[in-house]
């Protein structure tokens, strides 16, 4: 009895003993949670200011390459259309796609027999008039005689009809007029006219850019035939915006890109439009190009030198609400309106902050018009 008595009593101690243990273990880990807690908060602040990056504005000149594409057109580009009906022929070479022709070649032909004896025939009966007027004019104007001679015995109806002789009076013109002489000679030069119509010249060297007819066609009066452009002088027209064009002056080199060729191709701005586009707010501006890669109707990419002053550079996510910018003034963050005058990559070029004010480059979580940026700078 005496010794269960007294292990009972050591099994007591124990519990008691281990009970102490595990409270002593608890509160000597609280205090060192306790003492933890302080040192994380302060962890947590250091980081934060040491990722803040913050930028001082100072506005200057800011050059940066303003792009835009665009497809480019001919400089000389024709739409050829009949002015007369016939039957369409072939000129010098095949009137085709690709087709090159020089200047003063013929691009193509419309049958113009019936017409040509048309004119050939009121020619003849020109002829006839003023032989059967020189007589009277060797009688009422004999020292006019001699230049009507020379020109009745040098016409010909197949060449084109020479110019009149001058009148030496009012008596003599108006003795030609009565005899109808002037009104048969314009007549027989509109014909002439509308016979040089039958047969299309080329105006410059260019190529055949499209055809709608073929050989043998009956073409009609007002009928497209095709298009012909000059070679190697080029002409892209861009858009840009109008701050941006206000900055921009003719003859400015500016390069132009494609995915279509290597390298760039150095083009010159030639005019800038006044007017302005309503549905876009933008100018076209309007670049000169010559190089032979070049084709009529290809996409090309301009880049155009834009130097803009009194401006500052910023990353391109700091811009808020299309033309807003936290910036730090005291201890706070403030969203301030900005001027924005251009993207370019990730960058965007502002203006209208004075010199000196300080601004956040990056994004901090949680930020907004206001917030406390103490906790988020180097003390």
């Amino acid at each position: 009895m005496h010794m269960s008595k007294s292990m009972e009593a050591g099994k007591k101690y124990l519990s008691l003993a281990v009970a102490g243990a595990i409270i002593l273990a608890g509160i000597m880990l609280g205090g060192l949670l306790g003492r933890q807690k302080p040192e994380s908060a302060t962890q947590k602040k250091g980081p934060s200011a040491a990722a803040l990056q913050v930028a001082t504005v100072r506005n200057g000149m800011v050059s940066i390459p303003l792009e835009t594409s665009g497809s480019i057109e001919a400089v000389r580009k024709i739409e050829i259309y009949a002015e007369v009906s016939g039957v369409f022929r072939d000129g010098t070479r095949l009137f085709r796609e690709g087709s090159s022709f020089r200047r003063g070649e013929t691009l193509l032909v419309i049958d113009d027999s019936v017409y040509r004896n048309s004119v050939l025939a009121e020619k003849s009966s020109f002829l006839n008039l003023m032989t059967l007027v020189l007589p009277d004019i060797i009688i009422d104007f004999p020292r006019e005689s001699d230049k009507w001679k020379r020109y009745t015995e040098t016409f010909r109806i197949e060449a084109p009809v020479p110019a009149l002789p001058e009148p030496a009076s009012d008596r003599e013109r108006n003795y030609l007029a009565a005899r109808n002489v002037y009104n048969r000679f314009y007549a027989i030069k509109s014909m002439e006219a509308t016979l040089s119509k039958y047969r299309i010249i080329a105006p410059f060297d260019g190529v055949v850019t499209m055809s709608e007819v073929n050989p043998g066609a009956l073409i009609r009066t007002g009928q497209k035939i095709g298009e012909f452009a000059a070679t190697g002088s080029y002409e892209l027209q861009a858009s840009v915006g109008i701050r941006q064009a206000a900055l921009l002056r003719s003859g400015t080199p500016v390069p132009v890109v494609s995915e279509d060729f290597s390298g760039a191709v150095q083009g010159v701005i030639r005019r800038i439009n006044t007017n302005i586009t309503p549905s876009t707010q933008s100018v076209s501006v309007y670049i000169d190009l010559a190089d032979p890669r070049l084709r009529d109707g290809m996409y090309l990419t301009a880049r155009i030198p834009v130097t803009f002053n009194g401006a500052f550079s910023i990353p391109r996510k700091m811009v808020q609400e299309e033309n807003r910018v936290y910036v730090i003034e005291g201890s706070r963050f403030v969203l301030k309106k900005v001027d924005v005058l251009a993207y370019h990559d990730d960058r965007a070029i502002i203006a209208g902050l004075p010199d000196g004010i300080r601004l956040p480059v990056e994004m901090v979580p949680g930020m907004f018009d206001g917030k406390d940026a103490s906790l988020y700078l180097k003390p």
